[in-house]
């Protein structure tokens, strides 16, 4: 796009808040309703004789067609399955290696994965458990299983690389770092299997050795028990050391402030930001004085509690394509005030899980892995600073 546009522009465009966060599927969504499995007959008549129009052969594994589909032990397809991978193929710039779609998982929910999956009851499958996967993305896909389902690959390049048994493709699949439009997701339920979709650990994405700089960047006005709590818990426990901490003055009048204030040492400096308070020019501001690679924008409120913390930001950040890392965050009793921030809810945004219990898996398990998410929140935001002057 040639220029930025608010969220409150793109609702004005699209007209309803719903229309926003539904719209990348608008048009297929009058082609395939939520779930195959409750289609009725007209509807499954229309879906044939929209894949009938660009038909793509698909086959088990081995056989001679386009696609080969792969079913987990028990796994079965809705008979639409392959109407609907032909249809949201035939939309796709280039053929898609992979197609996975969403599982209504009908065996017995095991401890692992209690509550992280949403309770259904489809016609045709029954009570179930939903597996609404998120798209791909190489962070997800190093922790969440996203090939242990019914998926289709294409055959050509299964041949190629010399693979012709389900283990040993899905085995490959989970160790390939794929690049944006290699996999296609059909967000709909389109198949069921007993088993429930587990975590895994997977390196795709080398991690650099490199540390750079990272300046934090702290607004304060007075707040000095505050203040100083946020960096004590920071000083004494982040293990990641090449960064600097710019404290941002902004009218404090208690003395106790400036007082503590000269206490302060090195890698802590403060500057002096004289305006009326307005959050975003006063962080405007201190980036000016930072030196560092990478910005951490951090609320002077906030606690570390994981010395890790700044290093795994760092390493997330480092990765092509990521342009800002936020972390999750907790209330001081406990309960998750930032899981990530859906966009669309509450007419512009929302914060994902606000007031879960700390220990919550999350739904698909999103609490305890790296996740894409809409946006971050900036009381702790990471972001390289070229990115930052780049967007303006």
């Amino acid at each position: 796009m040639s220029k930025v546009r608010t969220a409150a522009s793109l609702l004005k465009r699209f007209g309803l808040r719903r229309t926003l966060f539904n719209y990348e599927h608008h048009r297929f969504e009058k082609e395939l309703p939520f779930s195959c499995f409750s289609l009725g007959l007209l509807e499954q008549d229309r879906m044939w004789k929209l894949a009938k129009k660009h038909p793509i052969a698909f086959g088990s594994v081995g056989q001679q067609a386009e696609y080969w589909m792969l079913l987990p032990e028990g796994g079965e397809v809705a008979p639409e399955f392959m109407a609907a991978c032909t249809i949201r193929v035939n939309e796709c710039k280039k053929r898609p290696k992979v197609i996975y779609t969403d599982i209504a998982i009908t065996g017995p929910e095991t401890e692992e994965g209690r509550d992280a999956f949403w309770k259904v009851n489809l016609p045709g499958v029954g009570e179930c458990r939903a597996c609404f996967f998120p798209e791909y993305s190489l962070e997800t896909a190093e922790h969440l299983d996203y090939f242990g389902g019914a998926i289709c690959v294409d055959a050509a390049w299964m041949q190629s690389v010399g693979l012709t048994t389900d283990a040993e493709i899905r085995t490959y699949l989970r160790k390939t770092a794929f690049h944006e439009g290699e996999v296609l997701h059909i967000p709909r339920l389109l198949s069921k299997q007993p088993q429930e979709v587990k975590l895994m650990e997977a390196h795709l994405v080398e991690a650099k050795d490199e540390q750079p700089l990272v300046s934090i960047v702290i607004p304060n006005k007075d707040q000095k028990e505050t203040l100083q709590t946020c960096l004590d818990s920071l000083l004494s426990l982040t293990k990641y050391k090449n960064y600097e901490v710019v404290i941002i003055e902004n009218n404090s009048e208690d003395p106790e402030t400036f007082k503590y204030y000269e206490t302060l040492q090195d890698p802590v400096r403060v500057v002096t930001c004289v305006t009326d308070w307005n959050y975003s020019y006063i962080n405007n501001y201190g980036v000016k004085h930072c030196k560092g690679d990478y910005l951490l924008f951090l609320n002077n409120d906030t606690q570390i509690i994981d010395g890790d913390w700044l290093g795994e930001m760092v390493r997330l950040l480092q990765r092509p394509g990521v342009g800002a890392v936020g972390a999750k965050l907790l209330f001081p009793d406990g309960t998750i005030q930032h899981g990530g921030v859906t966009v669309g809810i509450r007419g512009v945004a929302g914060h994902a899980y606000i007031n879960w219990d700390k220990s919550s898996k999350g739904y698909l398990h999103r609490l305890e892995v790296p996740q894409n998410v809409g946006a971050v929140t900036a009381a702790c935001l990471m972001v390289p600073q070229d990115v930052f002057y780049q967007v303006g």
